[in-house]
């Protein structure tokens, strides 16, 4: 085989997994973006009941780097709720990472942060629902401090 031809192969090797890779990334976003449907239900020591399978799913990019479990209890009432996450992985995490969701005007708004969420271990996000402000199906999402979408799951307010 010619040289050239070796590093076209190559090339075309390196680049294709790629693209499949940005469009899964681009196609993960796109759901998470989607209105809220259903939820992974739990109870109060976070033990699943039932499970969206939509719900805390991990970014193509974050796959066996960062693990999201799903929040509990959910449903909830106005306790605190917990949404625990294990980083796998040195450097998996740039900055930290953070909580949001939706508040009733529409804009993101912060829930919680992990800013040394950088290095292996478990890790949790706490807050009170009486931050989001409105009762129903909300969605949250787990971000690095880049904006870089890791999780998402669906939480209800009642």
């Amino acid at each position: 085989m010619r040289p050239k031809t070796l590093s076209w192969i190559l090339v075309v090797a390196l680049v294709v997994p790629g693209c499949d890779s940005q469009q899964d990334m681009e196609e993960f976003v796109a759901a998470a973006t989607r209105e809220p449907s259903g939820y992974t239900r739990t109870d109060r020591l976070g033990s699943v009941v039932s499970e969206d399978a939509d719900d805390w799913r991990t970014a193509p990019i974050f796959i066996g780097k960062v693990r999201v479990d799903p929040a509990w209890p959910n449903p909830t009432t106005g306790t605190v709720v917990t949404v625990p996450v294990s980083v796998l992985e040195f450097e998996a995490v740039r900055s930290g990472l953070v909580l949001r969701t939706r508040d009733a005007s529409g804009r993101l708004s912060i829930l919680d942060e992990i800013p040394d969420a950088t290095s292996p271990g478990a890790y949790v996000f706490q807050f009170t629902p009486a931050l989001i402000g409105r009762t129903g199906l909300v969605r949250l999402f787990v971000l690095d401090r880049y904006g870089e979408l890791v999780s998402y799951g669906d939480l209800l307010l009642e």
